[in-house]
């Protein structure tokens, strides 16, 4: 009888000593889970709100090798896009200075994920005057334009207008790539003609009253 109670007694410390080591190992796991998570997170964060407006567009402007390109002021985009106040925080603008060249490039920071349609609204109206003012006296300045894109990374909005706004857009998205951060749900590219705003496609406008 003792001795059945004795080995009753070492089973018992067996299976609270198994109980106590699987515990362990779970909450050392959920341990190192919250602190990778939250590593990914801190990475995520510090990583997209080091960027600058003007080191985006150095950054595409750099990798696509555009030259003869002038810095338009940060007071003087407000002459070109109608920006509804309190949308962005920062902004960097570049147009080339080649009369036959109709390369631009425009990098908008916005303050707050909610005001990102407004943004897009005004770089919509942007390029659909453009081309409302070339349609029928300059084919060539229309269709550079006509090709434009918007290109959206939040907070980031970056506007294009080049001969290989496809690579643009590499280039931009490769930005957020090459740190393994980019988020398919907070990724698109808009054509100036088809905006794709979430599933939904909002045509370009023109104003015939421009022409």
């Amino acid at each position: 009888m003792a001795e059945n109670t004795e080995n009753k007694q070492t089973n018992k410390n067996k299976i609270k000593l198994t109980v106590i080591i699987v515990s362990l190992i779970l909450t050392i796991a959920a341990v190192i889970s919250v602190l990778l998570l939250l590593g990914m997170n801190e990475s995520y964060t510090v990583t997209e709100s080091n960027y600058t407006a003007h080191e985006i567009t150095d950054r595409i402007i750099r990798s696509m090798n555009y030259d003869n390109l002038s810095e338009i002021s940060a007071e003087n985009i407000y002459k070109y896009y109608d920006i509804p106040e309190g949308t962005i925080s920062d902004s960097a603008m570049y147009i080339s200075s080649k009369p036959d060249s109709f390369t631009e490039i425009a990098c908008f920071r916005l303050r707050s994920e909610d005001v990102e349609d407004k943004m897009i609204s005004s770089a919509n109206n942007y390029i659909s005057e453009k081309m409302a003012s070339y349609k029928n006296v300059n084919d060539k300045a229309y269709e550079a334009v006509s090709s434009s894109r918007i290109l959206c990374h939040y907070p980031y909005i970056v506007v294009t207008v080049s001969t290989d706004n496809s690579y643009v857009e590499s280039v931009f998205e490769s930005i957020f790539t090459d740190d393994k951060i980019i988020s398919e749900l907070q990724s698109s590219s808009l054509n100036a003609s088809e905006i794709k705003e979430r599933g939904s496609v909002v045509e370009l406008s023109v104003d015939e009253s421009n022409e």
